[in-house]
C-alpha cells in the first residue's frame, strides 16, 4: 500500500485542495505541479490518504478556533465529497499539539504508528506528504520523504489557504457567507459544516474579535503557566530527583503515570528520549493531555496510552527504562496479590531490552515484619476515644479523623484496616510507665505509613504497604531474571532503602515511638525503596 500524508489543522479545506487531492490521486506523482521527488521513486498515485490532523488537543484560540470533533467531521465531509470523483481509501487521525520542535514531523509518523496499532507505517519508500506550509515541508524532506506543495505550486493565481479563509470569517459581524473568500473557495463539504454547526463561524468571529485573546488563546505570553503550576507542586520533583540517576535514555516508560506530572520532570532531562505513560483512569487521561496542550512536555515526544498496566503493549525487548512510582503496590491491592505482581514483573523483564532497566519508586515493608513490637501512641495531639466508642462511630470525614489523637487513630485502624475484614483487636500493655500496644512490627508500619491520611482514610485503609520487605523484594526480582543494581559509591545510582526524614519529623515524633517487648527503643520502619534492576544480556 502506498500513501498520501495531509498534515495540517484541516481548520477548513478549500475548492483547490479538492481539485488538486484528485489530481494526486488519479496521476502519475511526477505529472504533479509541485511534485519534489524524495528517496524513493513513484510511479503510481498512492492508494490511501492519510488525514493527519494537527494540534488535535488544542481549541479556543484564533490559532485553532475548531475543535477537533468538527475538524474531523470536516474532513470526513471533504474525503466522501471527493471519493464521488474517484475511489480512494482514507483515514482521519488526531496528531496532539507539539508546540515548535524541529521534530514535529517525526513525532507525526510516530504517532499516526501508535495510533493506528502499527497498521500504518509511513515511510519515504511507501509515502508522499502533501502539504503547502515551507517550514513543515523541509521538516518531511529532511527525513527524506517526497512532496507534493499544494498551494505553493500555483505561481500566477493564488488560491486561498484555509487560514485566510477562517480570518475572514472572523473578520465578519454577522453572515460568514458574505465574505468573498468564503463564498467562492470553501469547498462544498466546509460550506455544509458551517450550515449544520451555525455556532463554529460565531466561535470564529467571537475569537478574533475579542480584544484581550491573543493567537495561543491566553491571556498574556509574559507568564509560564507551567512553571506556575509546578511551583505548587514540588514533591513530584522530589520523586524524579529520587530516581533520576537511575534513567536510562531512550524509549522511557512511566507506568501508572497519573497526570503525567514526573514525565513533564522527565522531559526536562531527557528531551530526546521517547516518553510515554500508561494509566486506566480516565479523569488522568484528561489532566495529561491538558498538560501536552500545554506544552509541559517541551521538546520530547510524548504518548498517552489510556490503557491497563497488565496489557501487553510494547514489544519484545523495546524499552530502555520502566518507571513504576507508587504502583506496585496498587496491583498487589487492586488486582490478584502476588500473582498479579509476579505476572506484572515478568512482563516488564521481556519489554525491556538488554540492560534496560526497571526503576522501582514505593513503600514498602519492614525486614522481620512478623516481630512483635510495642508500639506508643501520643493521646496528647487530639480527642481521644475508647476503642469501644470508635467500633460504633460511622463517621471518616475529614474534619472529624484530623482531630483524632493518634492513639484514637490507632483504634480505627485496627477496626478499619483491609475494610474491616483484617480487623483485629488491641492488647494494651505498660511499659515504663507509658501505655503501649503490642503489635508485628508489620502492623505497626502499616498504621504509621496511613495515620495521617485524613482527606482519604477509607482508600487507604484498602491498601497495604508493607506486603513485601527490601529483602524480599530483591529475591522476586532475582528470580524472574533481574540483576539488582548496587552502587555503594554513588547512592543515587543505585538500590536503596530509607526513611523520609520530613515524615519522621512531622508525623512520628512525638506522636509514636516503637520499642521491643523490652523497652528497648527502636528505629522507625522504613518509608520508601528505590529498586533499580537491570536485564542482563544473554
Amino acid at each position: 500500500m502506498s500513501y498520501l500524508l495531509f498534515p495540517g489543522r484541516h481548520l477548513v479545506n478549500t475548492t483547490f485542495q479538492e481539485h488538486y487531492l484528485k489530481r494526486v490521486l488519479t496521476e502519475p506523482p511526477a505529472a504533479i505541479p509541485g511534485f519534489v521527488a524524495g528517496g524513493a521513486a513513484f510511479s503510481k498515485p498512492p492508494g490511501e490518504v492519510v488525514f493527519a490532523i494537527t494540534s488535535a488537543n488544542q481549541e479556543n484560540s484564533r490559532f485553532n478556533p475548531i475543535p477537533f470533533h468538527i475538524r474531523a467531521v470536516g474532513v470526513d465531509r471533504f474525503a466522501r465529497q471527493l471519493q464521488k470523483q474517484t475511489p480512494f481509501r482514507y483515514r482521519v487521525l488526531g496528531i496532539p499539539h507539539y508546540g515548535h520542535t524541529k521534530n514535529f514531523a517525526a513525532f507525526t509518523i510516530k504517532e499516526i504508528a501508535y495510533q493506528s496499532e502499527h497498521t500504518i507505517k509511513l515511510s519515504p519508500e511507501n509515502c508522499i506528504i502533501l502539504c503547502s506550509t515551507p517550514e513543515v515541508i523541509r521538516l518531511y524532506q529532511e527525513l527524506g520523504f517526497a512532496v507534493v506543495s499544494a498551494e505553493l505550486s500555483v505561481s500566477q493565481i493564488h488560491p486561498a489557504t484555509p487560514i485566510e479563509i477562517i480570518r475572514e470569517i472572523g473578520g465578519q459581524k454577522q453572515n460568514w457567507r458574505e465574505g468573498k473568500l468564503a463564498g467562492t473557495q470553501l469547498a462544498v463539504s466546509h460550506i455544509s459544516l458551517f450550515e449544520d454547526f451555525p455556532e463554529v463561524p460565531q466561535r470564529i468571529a467571537r475569537l478574533y474579535q475579542d480584544p484581550l485573546t491573543n493567537q495561543e488563546g491566553s491571556l498574556t505570553e509574559t507568564r509560564n503557566y507551567s512553571t506556575y503550576a509546578r511551583g505548587m507542586n514540588e514533591i513530584i520533583r522530589l520523586k524524579f530527583l529520587d530516581i533520576q540517576k537511575a534513567i536510562r535514555s531512550g524509549r522511557i516508560v512511566d507506568e501508572g503515570c497519573a497526570d503525567g506530572a514526573l514525565l513533564a520532570e522527565i522531559s526536562r532531562e531527557f528531551p530526546d528520549s521517547d516518553l510515554f505513560g500508561i494509566d486506566l483512569s480516565s479523569e488522568f487521561a484528561s489532566r495529561f493531555s491538558e498538560r501536552q496542550r500545554a506544552g509541559e512536555f517541551g521538546g520530547a515526544y510524548v504518548h498517552f496510552f489510556h490503557r491497563n498496566l497488565l496489557d501487553r503493549i510494547f514489544e519484545p525487548e523495546s524499552v530502555d527504562t520502566t518507571i513504576c512510582n507508587s504502583t506496585l503496590h496498587e496491583l498487589w491491592n487492586y488486582a490478584e496479590k502476588e500473582k498479579t505482581v509476579l505476572a506484572y514483573l515478568s512482563e516488564k523483564f521481556r519489554q525491556l531490552r538488554p540492560s534496560g532497566r526497571l526503576v522501582i519508586r514505593d513503600v514498602v515493608g519492614p525486614e522481620h515484619g512478623e516481630q512483635e513490637v510495642l508500639l506508643w501512641c501520643s493521646d496528647a495531639d487530639g480527642q481521644n476515644h475508647s476503642a469501644a466508642e470508635i467500633a460504633k462511630h460511622k463517621d471518616r470525614s475529614p474534619e472529624w479523623l484530623g482531630k483524632l489523637s493518634t492513639r484514637s487513630r490507632l483504634f480505627l485502624f485496627a477496626h478499619d484496616f483491609l475494610g474491616g475484614q483484617n480487623s483485629f483487636s488491641l492488647k494494651e500493655e505498660s511499659h515504663q510507665g507509658k501505655s503501649c500496644f503490642r503489635l508485628t512490627l508489620q502492623q505497626t508500619g502499616e498504621f504509621l505509613s496511613k495515620k495521617d491520611y485524613a482527606d482519604n482514610w477509607s482508600s487507604e485503609m484498602n491498601e497495604e504497604f508493607c506486603f513485601w520487605s527490601f529483602s524480599k523484594w530483591k529475591q522476586v526480582l532475582a528470580e524472574v531474571g533481574f540483576k539488582i543494581c548496587e552502587n555503594p559509591n554513588n547512592v543515587a545510582e543505585g538500590s536503596r532503602v530509607y526513611i523520609n526524614p520530613w515524615i519522621v519529623e512531622r508525623r512520628h515524633t512525638g506522636h509514636a515511638e516503637i520499642s521491643d517487648l523490652q523497652g528497648q527503643v527502636l528505629p522507625w520502619p522504613p518509608t520508601n525503596m528505590v529498586l533499580v534492576a537491570e536485564k542482563p544480556f544473554h
